[in-house]
């Protein structure tokens, strides 16, 4: 029997959904053995678009006319295509300006609007061709990219519970960033990452995008009692979720 063929693609991004992939160096040496990589330009020097693949995994966001046509053609290549990370699914840390003229953009990072191809303001994999599923996080977490990996090649869809932060730092008796005044999305963001920030001392910053019933209205709140408000508010919150969280926050009560 045939094995199937995958592919791993990159937009624009820092790579780092990939070096995580690659650091899972004993289940992935497992994937080698049960699939074809056809497509995995960070990993391997033989790569090719022009086969159907079973499943493609994208990271990055759609950000130039290059992005679209890439992901385009690996939309017509795969049987099922997911996006991973926080760029691919939300448009990432990029898509933070995108209510910034682009012109202005280049000339801010460039130094001119002059480019070799057209470059757009981020966006999500969604927002050009059909997602599947999408593993949110920055970077991707290893191991559910290892399940879902698994799931889909055994015909099953891959589902992972879409709890708080707050419940991976209850399990880890990590404890609450919130009340030690700290700013933390942890209440409103999706679980699945083993909470890294918080034990570690930080707050969370909502890499993984919303849980299943976030409650903007009281995050708003919790934020500014400890200080947060304003444009501060909004660009704390928005640092992972691209600029998709802007009806969210003005329904609960910041513009």
């Amino acid at each position: 029997m045939a094995k199937p063929k995958i592919g791993i693609m990159y937009l624009t991004s820092c790579a780092g959904c990939q070096c995580e992939i690659l650091n899972y160096e004993e289940a992935l040496l497992k994937l080698l053995d049960l699939t074809e990589i056809k497509y995995f330009p960070i990993g391997s020097s033989a790569n090719t678009l022009d086969e159907e693949l079973d499943v493609l995994f994208v990271e990055g966001s759609v950000s130039s006319s290059l992005d679209e046509e890439m992901v385009k053609k690996g939309r017509e290549k795969a049987k099922i295509l997911v996006a991973i990370g926080t760029c691919a699914c939300f448009g990432g840390i990029q898509a933070n300006n995108n209510d910034v003229p682009l012109d202005e953009l280049l000339e801010t990072v460039y130094g001119t609007t002059d480019m070799p191809f057209e470059i757009t303001h981020a966006r999500p994999v969604e927002e050009v061709v059909k997602v599947d599923y999408s593993l949110p996080g920055c970077p991707v977490d290893g191991k559910q990219f290892v399940y879902a990996a698994a799931f889909l090649l055994n015909g099953v869809k891959p589902f992972f519970p879409k709890m708080a932060v707050c419940y991976e730092c209850k399990l880890s008796e990590t404890e609450c960033r919130t009340l030690q005044g700290l700013f933390c999305l942890g209440p409103i963001t999706a679980a699945g990452c083993g909470a890294p920030c918080t034990s570690k001392g930080l707050g969370c910053q909502g890499c993984r995008g919303d849980h299943d019933a976030p409650n903007y209205k009281e995050m708003v709140e919790v934020l500014s009692e400890r200080g947060l408000k304003g444009k501060d508010l909004i660009n704390f919150m928005k640092v992972f979720r691209g600029n998709y969280l802007k009806e969210k926050l003005k329904d609960a009560g910041v513009e």
